[in-house]
């Protein structure tokens, strides 16, 4: 029995030591089926997505690594560039040592006529030796339009013959300047004293003249409140209002109340 018992756990060693080194056969077998020796660069890109008002640069960090050994000069390319958007990497190449890394930015510059809307940019690396898997990068770029709030009153009571100008006000919530590129005011309602409604007495927009603003564009309006006046535009050249003396309107429009309406467009600086 005893002897039995001795062959059994000699043959159970033996197993083991037979299945371990199974193990790590299959193990390196498996390592060298899925290696790959090519000499080469790898390309990471940070961030991977950016945001853009049209009309504004962007950058991305390209990282560039030699595998394998690899050494030698490395020219990054991009492409998927939206219409009317140049691109440039500063520096232009590197030249990588075996294992070594080296950063180059990606400038990508919009224009005034980039259209809005989402791309994908690869970037890879020029034909050759240096030759990279590409990388899809992201580039959101935004209308450049931007919302403001454009207000305004008289401040005094418009009487027959009589011509205002409009000192208008603007208020920028963006964080960046805007360039106005267009303005306007329109008589959109007309409040009469109670006395001209019970009287029957006539006021409407016909009775009034609106000149819109003279000045040239764009002008630049300036984050925060600002005004026609403080921005040292001349007050000839704000809008005006001018009430026309005519026979009906001298009591129907007396001491009225204007509504205006006030549009423009700005594009961010």
């Amino acid at each position: 029995m005893r002897r039995t018992t001795t062959v059994a756990k000699v043959l159970l060693v033996g197993l083991v030591v037979m299945l371990v080194s199974a193990g790590t056969i299959f193990a390196a077998s498996q390592g060298g089926s899925q290696g790959n020796n090519t000499k080469g660069v790898t390309i990471q890109v940070n961030p991977s997505s950016r945001t853009v008002d049209r009309g504004e640069p962007v950058n991305y960090s390209v990282s560039l690594t030699s595998t394998n050994g690899f050494s030698g000069s490395v020219t990054p390319t991009v492409s998927g560039l939206p219409a009317s958007t140049t691109a440039a990497f500063t520096p232009a190449s590197v030249t990588l040592a075996s294992g070594k890394t080296a950063t180059v930015t990606l400038t990508v510059a919009t224009s005034a006529t980039t259209p809005d809307g989402k791309a994908d940019l690869t970037i890879a690396t020029a034909a050759g030796a240096s030759q990279a898997a590409a990388v899809v990068v992201q580039l959101h770029v935004l209308s450049s339009k931007k919302s403001f709030t454009i207000f305004g009153n008289l401040g005094t009571q418009l009487t027959p013959g009589a011509t205002l100008p409009l000192n208008l006000s603007f208020a920028n919530p963006n964080n960046k300047s805007l360039a106005l590129t267009s303005l306007s005011v329109a008589i959109t309602g007309i409040t009469r004293t109670q006395a001209a409604a019970a009287a029957a007495l006539p006021c409407t927009a016909s009775d009034y003249v609106v000149t819109n603003y003279a000045g040239s564009y764009p002008f630049t309006v300036p984050v925060g409140s600002s005004s026609l006046q403080s921005l040292g535009i001349a007050p000839a050249l704000w809008p005006k209002i001018a009430m026309l003396d005519t026979a009906l309107n001298q009591d129907g429009c007396k001491g009225a109340t204007l509504q205006f309406s006030y549009s423009g467009a700005g594009e961010g600086n």
